[in-house]
């Protein structure tokens, strides 16, 4: 044990020891973790961690990680995790129990990684060794990876079809898969073959070739790291394939949007799967009988749609469907899964990916399908969060779900399933003041009342003109759907001049790949953003954001197809998650601009159940 650190708090900032911060109702940081640890300790998995923005989470989840050995971290989109890489990988710092720097590192996707064989590209390229789809009008480039591969001694005039991964990857030096000791290479001389146990409880090899690609190098962390931080969609997929290394601690940031994601579509183009695994070319025997029966079943889907017709609201159980039964037999083959889960660029993958996300689920999920451009989609579903949840427990040793804004307790059991947990309070309270700014053109703008002609879209669009041209600016917009904006028609007709249209958004959004309209925002080019993406992992501090404006109350899409389910399903349940969500939503997005005690925002909106939330949440405080 390093002299001046305790058993549950070590941080440092340019060689500066940093103190546990303490909060309004007497706990400190470092007291936090204790809790968490002795709760685990006596047999609690699951604990959630209750603070808002102040509490320091970060560090939290650190020590946590720290004095549990080893931890993978959580977050829930890439910002977040980079967050973390500014903040720990340059000035600050943990130390281990013997005085060591605490080992950290970040798990990202190809697309971050520059390719070191072909120089100006990144690591997702489509036309290097370990990810160009095998396929003839790939052929030229394939025949040469194919010449360059090192452990083909006897080379021939390959056909294309006949060619698996492992027949062109290792032209690329650096290339090193992981795979299941299940399914062992032997063909990779060069590697050094090392060993780890993952949360599927099975042990792994990863094939170290080469050093000096960061992104299959990154893979060392599985063996070494003291904390793996992960984006919550990277984190899935690890899981799903069961790849993700096990660790004595699983720690989840932003924990309540992590677990609604549990309700989110997964789109699969039935389309692309089939045509991907027809160019797929098993290894094994055993293997080419599962694809072609795969292969089957997806073609009889095509046929199927083709003589019916797509109603696109039409929802099917997904066990009464052929892509069910396809998806059913590729989670269950695990040479199959093992040949595909190898070809990361591979689109088979995602299907694969979607087979073990539902594997258990089959009985409870629900498929509608919709065409675009002559490709069909099957859009899957699950109602069943509780196994959800359950399946994640299974492939965690400890669970801690941090956020500032939890789930109710009627939710987290009856929707989640959860019935045995913790909830550890840190910094419960707002940070900042909430002040609410009225225009007087404020209406109901529940669905109801239009639909009823009680108020017009007309009132509505000025409303909000309104409340734009009041703002103390700079403003932030929460646009909770782009039909909330006018069109350019609209803003012609009705003279809507500090407006941005619908489409005009889209396109911003869609064209602005690297966030730099949030970055002209945070620099003061721009006295106004619009986004539909500023819920969470965005921060707005001091005077960057002088108000919050919602176009409306933040209620979920009710056409979506979780929502129609879950409402016909379990309508005992459903107006509980719904509105726990809506409130939970609302509260992310003031809290972008409300980061401390000195921040102070206006909040404007031309929908009067905004601005009573606001008064609620204001009550709540003062009480």
């Amino acid at each position: 044990m390093n002299n001046t650190d305790s058993e549950y708090w070590s941080l440092y900032e340019n060689g500066n020891k940093l103190s546990p911060l303490i909060y309004s109702n007497g706990k400190t940081q470092e007291s936090l973790v204790k809790e968490v640890s002795d709760l685990i300790k006596k047999g609690k998995k699951v604990i959630f961690i209750h603070g808002v923005c102040g509490t320091g989470k970060s560090a939290i989840a650190l020590n946590l990680g720290r004095f549990f050995g080893k931890a993978s971290i959580v977050v829930p989109v890439k910002n977040l995790q980079k967050q973390y890489e500014n903040d720990y990988y340059q000035k600050k710092y943990l130390l281990d129990k013997k005085g060591n720097k605490l080992k950290i590192s970040i798990i990202t996707g190809r697309e971050n990684h520059d390719s070191i064989i072909i120089p100006g590209v990144t690591c997702a390229d489509p036309f290097l060794p370990d990810t160009i789809v095998i396929t003839e009008k790939n052929k030229d480039k394939i025949i040469n990876y194919y010449r360059e591969n090192p452990f083909i001694q006897n080379k021939m005039n390959p056909q294309i079809n006949k060619l698996r991964r492992i027949s062109i990857a290792p032209a690329n030096p650096y290339w090193s898969p992981i795979r299941s000791i299940d399914y062992p290479f032997t063909q990779l001389k060069d590697a050094r073959q090392k060993i780890y146990r993952g949360a599927n409880r099975k042990t792994h090899i990863f094939y170290h070739r080469k050093e000096g690609c960061s992104y299959y190098d990154q893979y060392q962390s599985y063996i070494d790291s003291d904390i793996i931080i992960f984006n919550a969609a990277k984190y899935e997929i690890e899981m799903a394939i069961g790849r993700k290394p096990e660790t004595a601690i699983d720690i989840i940031d932003e924990a309540d949007a992590f677990l609604d994601n549990f309700s989110k579509n997964d789109n699969l183009n039935l389309t692309r799967f089939f045509l991907s695994l027809q160019t797929f070319h098993p290894e094994f025997e055993e293997t080419f009988r599962v694809r072609d029966k795969i292969l089957e079943l997806i073609n009889l889907e095509h046929k199927n749609k083709l003589a019916t017709g797509i109603m696109e609201n039409e929802i099917f159980p997904l066990k009464d469907t052929f892509i069910g039964k396809a998806l059913r037999i590729l989670a269950k083959s695990e040479a199959l899964k093992a040949e595909i889960s190898l070809d990361e660029a591979h689109y088979a993958n995602k299907a694969l990916e979607t087979a073990l996300t539902f594997e258990d689920l089959f009985e409870e999920t629900f498929v509608s399908y919709s065409r675009d451009d002559k490709e069909l989609y099957a859009n899957l579903v699950t109602i069943n969060l509780a196994k959800r949840f359950s399946d994640l427990c299974a492939k965690t040793n400890a669970l801690v779900l941090m956020s500032g804004t939890i789930h109710s307790d009627d939710v987290l059991k009856n929707i989640f399933g959860i019935n045995d947990y913790a909830i550890v309070k840190a910094e419960t309270k707002m940070p900042g003041n909430l002040e609410i700014s009225e225009t007087g053109q404020e209406i109901d703008c529940k669905y109801d009342n239009f639909n009823s002609g009680k108020h017009t879209r007309e009132q509505y669009l000025k409303a909000l003109s309104a409340s734009l041209e009041t703002a103390k600016k700079p403003a932030l917009v929460h646009v909770n759907a782009y039909q909330d904006l006018p069109s350019e028609e609209e803003i012609s007709l009705l003279s809507l001049n500090n407006m941005l249209s619908k489409d005009g958004l889209r396109t911003i959004q869609t064209n602005d790949k690297l966030g730099l309209e949030i970055e002209k925002f945070k620099s003061k080019l721009k006295d106004i953003l619009f986004s539909t993406k500023c819920s969470r992992g965005v921060d707005f501090p001091g005077d960057i954001c002088n108000s919050v404006i919602f176009t409306k109350y933040p209620n979920p899409n009710a056409n979506d197809i979780f929502w129609k389910i879950l409402r016909r399903m379990h309508p005992g349940y459903f107006w509980s998650f719904y509105k726990d969500k809506a409130r939970r939503e609302f509260l992310q997005r003031i809290y972008r601009a409300l980061r401390s005690q000195d921040d102070h925002v206006f909040v404007l909106s031309p929908d009067l159940r905004v601005l009573e939330a606001a008064k609620r949440l204001n009550d709540q405080d003062q009480s």
